[in-house]
């Protein structure tokens, strides 16, 4: 991993991303690039007004980067919709992990998603959602794995980045068993529905193996649960339960309607808005 873009608004949850981008930066030998999107809807003397403040202040955060931090850093403003200048921004400089922190969510958004989910919703880069204040490297890591490309995605990416390095990484797997609410409505096959379930579980359980040795992934952790409720909801609570800081996910990039509509197990994750989420995309029409 060369260039890590983190994007800022100047805001204490923009810190946040700003803050575990340093970490992160510090450990691999990363170059930071800080980018400031100004709206562009707007007369264009308040737009050279804010990009003059705000070439001032990533100038000045730059610089506190070289000299205390020994990281490379350099600022970088787009005049766009935010969500579209994040983009911009990161092809600019061909980052290779783009950091967001998280963004509150207003009645819009309902509609249109937040600024994290546009960003989710089209970027073919690596994007971290920084969602906790961060103090240190992550120690405990979920790696939430289906048996998809998308996951095979998530975990080579995370490895390239270096992501497992330092951290105790706990693979997990929610599956689904479809027939057991039939099985258990039928009064005399509640022990036929336990069987089934268990052979859903050991079913799933072989595959996780076969994916963690076909990835190659460092010495880790199993965990196959049921899901419970939506497999979001499953995916936290392993977090929980395991005391993990990040979540490692893969997303397929859906596009129209489709994405707008039935959304998506990552934007379900990022808006629990409880740990950091890496979300690793990979092309899917």
């Amino acid at each position: 991993m060369d260039r890590i873009l983190v994007a800022t608004d100047f805001s204490p949850r923009s810190d946040r991303a700003l803050r575990r981008a340093i970490l992160i930066a510090r450990r691999v030998g990363a170059s930071l690039t800080l980018a400031h999107v100004i709206d562009a809807d707007q007369p264009d003397r308040l737009i050279a007004t804010d990009r003059a403040e705000a070439y001032s202040l990533l100038g000045e955060t730059a610089q506190t980067l070289r000299t205390s931090d020994q990281i490379d850093a350099e600022p970088l403003i787009e005049i766009d919709d935010v969500h579209s200048g994040i983009l911009s921004a990161a092809e600019r400089v061909d980052a290779d992990l783009i950091v967001l922190g998280p963004h509150r969510r207003r009645l819009a958004d309902v509609f249109i998603g937040t600024t994290v989910e546009r960003v989710v919703r089209r970027s073919r880069r690596p994007l971290l959602v920084a969602a906790q204040p961060p103090s240190a490297p992550y120690d405990k890591t979920i790696l939430a794995l289906d048996f998809d490309e998308a996951s095979r995605a998530a975990g080579r990416a995370a490895l390239a980045m270096r992501i497992f390095e330092h951290t105790d990484v706990i693979v997990m797997h929610a599956f689904d068993a479809p027939a057991e609410r039939m099985l258990r409505r039928s009064l005399d096959t509640v022990d036929g529905a336990d069987d089934y379930v268990e052979s859903e579980r050991r079913r799933a359980v072989e595959q996780l193996h076969e994916l963690v040795r076909e990835l190659e992934l460092p010495p880790t952790r199993h965990r196959v649960a049921a899901i419970n409720g939506t497999p979001a909801r499953s995916i936290h609570e392993c977090a929980s339960s395991e005391e993990a800081h990040l979540i490692v996910l893969g997303t397929n990039q859906r596009k129209g309607f489709e994405r707008l509509l039935i959304g998506s197990v990552t934007e379900d994750v990022i808006r629990e808005q409880h740990r950091d989420v890496l979300i690793v995309p990979i092309d899917g029409s």
